[in-house]
């Protein structure tokens, strides 16, 4: 139990995919000015409904994602934020509405765009530390992620550096890290504090997206980072965009043309399964992980024959974006201040099914499922209860596309692939827990 007093509260939202370009006539006033004037020229569009689902985020949603999250967690010390924050399509749609074909053009733009998100977000948490990881679209050159050399981590480290971090040790750890490769640890509270370890896990995408060289000093530098904090008995949360397991939308979606449920992953196989094995291996070290990229709430219950009675909790954040289809959410955790085991989660959002959208509470965690999320126990009667309640099921499905039903892609025949989903994150344990599945 949680003693009296040793609870806190921070904020987990990602995926806003900022879209500029939504209001075409904007886009050369915004490309000739300062970051500066961005908001007087974005607030003068007289496209000021929300976008429909299967769109990136505008400005309407941007502004009033932030004002819900100041309304409601205002007071936060600490906001987690796993990335995304270019809309799709970035430099084609730079290209096609300027003009301008020049790296050197859309550089600058997306500079620009940056500044304007993490500007707007200081503006509303100005003592906050944002802990972000990079996202697949944010990169300069594709939407793969930054690799090394992208610049766009070299042009965006001083922004995020000096607004989300407000100790110099921070700053210069984040921006030595992420300008190199994308990923970094921090440690707000100091030496004894919480670790935060914050991955560029898009360089673990399947080749030829993925950068294996630059992947494995990645998972070498993360094993050493937990090995360090292990030593110093300290508690770390571990920041990545992509997650890792299967991909249930495509495990799904080749069930259905072909009646075979085999793996399919986010991550290369190896990477997948080693960065996995971390997960275990230190899972006495690690109190949570945090994922986005499917904007979807979610998690994974990880656990593996080879680290019999060790678990790790990672859970997926929902997106700002409706890109997918879902609702705009964003989450609020509480948290045990002695071990930094997360307690609960509120999640608010966006229901844009409805005739007047506004944002309100969704679901309280503990409430719907009737667990707390501090301990491997409480996260496997959950999944138990996934597995085994209708209702819980029914909870799970609801909640994961963030209420947009009319979206929904699980059904009673695919259901058992998600379902799968949640707790067997590596090929061999998913693949034989299908077999199993079919069998029976």
């Amino acid at each position: 139990m949680t003693e009296a007093g040793t609870a806190d509260n921070f904020l987990l939202f990602s995926d806003v995919h900022f879209d500029p370009f939504y209001d075409p006539s904007l886009v050369k006033a915004l490309n000739a000015s300062p970051e500066s004037a961005w908001k007087g020229i974005l607030s003068s569009s007289s496209l000021t409904s929300y976008p429909p689902y299967g769109s990136d985020s505008n400005y309407a949603l941007f502004e009033s994602a932030l004002d819900s999250m100041a309304a409601t967690a205002g007071n936060v010390s600490t906001i987690i934020y796993p990335g995304d924050v270019l809309s799709h399509g970035f430099n084609q749609d730079y290209a096609s509405l300027t003009g301008d074909t020049s790296q050197a053009g859309v550089d600058s733009f997306m500079q620009k765009t940056v500044e304007f998100f993490v500007q707007e977000v200081e503006s509303r948490f100005p003592n906050a530390t944002v802990i972000m990881a990079d996202g697949n679209v944010d990169s300069a050159l594709d939407e793969t992620g930054s690799q090394p050399g992208d610049p766009y981590l070299s042009f965006t480290a001083p922004i995020i550096s000096q607004a989300f971090f407000k100790d110099a040790s921070d700053q210069a750890a984040f921006t030595a890290g992420w300008s190199a490769a994308g990923y970094y640890a921090v440690q707000p509270d100091g030496p004894t504090g919480l670790k935060y370890i914050v991955l560029n896990d898009n360089l673990w995408f399947p080749a030829p997206y993925g950068d294996p060289s630059a992947g494995q000093a990645e998972l070498s530098w993360f094993s050493s980072q937990l090995a360090d904090a292990a030593q110093n008995n300290q508690q770390v949360y571990v920041v990545a965009h992509v997650p890792l397991g299967a991909n249930a939308e495509a495990v799904a979606s080749n069930y259905a043309q072909t009646g075979v449920v085999a793996y399919t992953g986010f991550l290369d196989d190896n990477f997948n399964n080693a960065f996995a094995s971390l997960e275990l291996q230190y899972s006495s070290t690690i109190a949570a992980t945090f994922f986005a990229h499917t904007h979807n709430d979610d998690f994974r219950l990880i656990t593996s024959p080879d680290y019999p009675g060790a678990a790790e909790l990672a859970r997926i954040a929902p997106g700002i974006t409706s890109y997918l289809g879902n609702n705009p959410g964003y989450q609020i955790y509480s948290y045990n201040t002695q071990n930094d085991s997360l307690l609960d989660e509120t999640t608010y959002s966006l229901n844009l099914q409805s005739s007047a959208p506004a944002w309100g509470k969704e679901y309280d965690y503990a409430q719907t499922y009737g667990q707390s999320l501090a301990t491997p126990q409480d996260w496997a009667n959950v999944y138990a209860g996934i597995l085994t309640n209708p209702a819980a099921l029914t909870s799970y499905v609801y909640n994961k596309n963030v209420g947009a039903m009319s979206n929904n892609v699980i059904t009673a025949a695919n259901a058992p692939i998600y379902q799968l989903a949640l707790a067997y994150t590596t090929p061999a344990t998913f693949n034989a827990a299908a077999a199993g599945l079919l069998s029976g």
